[in-house]
């Protein structure tokens, strides 16, 4: 799946509230965001969803699939070095251990780019 979907929500969920527009992106459109984040930039996972969805028309993007589609995006480019994950993850970030990276790589390319702790 490699295009968004937009839903209207019933009830609320999480941090979206009722009536509200709600995303469920995919692990294709993350990785097209995540490469659009300026060099020396650094994104929450909130701001990212926020971003994602304001690119989508929506209000906010739902925060499960969103954590499993970061995942994924980040398995699909694991080997391209251009991929910039650690502006939106951090060494502490869960998925670092749940796909073994390497924190002092995370590290070494955040601080080469500026991106405060």
């Amino acid at each position: 799946m490699s295009r968004n979907i937009v839903k209207i929500l019933d009830k609320g969920f999480s941090d979206i509230s009722a009536g509200e527009k709600m995303l469920i992106s995919s692990p294709e459109k993350i990785s097209e965001f995540i490469f659009t984040i300026p060099r020396g930039s650094y994104l929450s996972i909130k701001e990212l969803r926020r971003g994602l969805a304001l690119k989508a028309g929506a209000d906010n993007t739902c925060p499960v699939t969103t954590g499993i589609f970061l995942r994924m995006a980040i398995e699909l480019h694991k080997d391209d070095e251009n991929f910039p994950y650690w502006r939106v993850v951090d060494e502490k970030h869960p998925v670092v251990k749940k796909l073994n990276l390497d924190e002092n790589q995370i590290k070494k390319r955040r601080v080469d780019e500026g991106i405060p702790y």
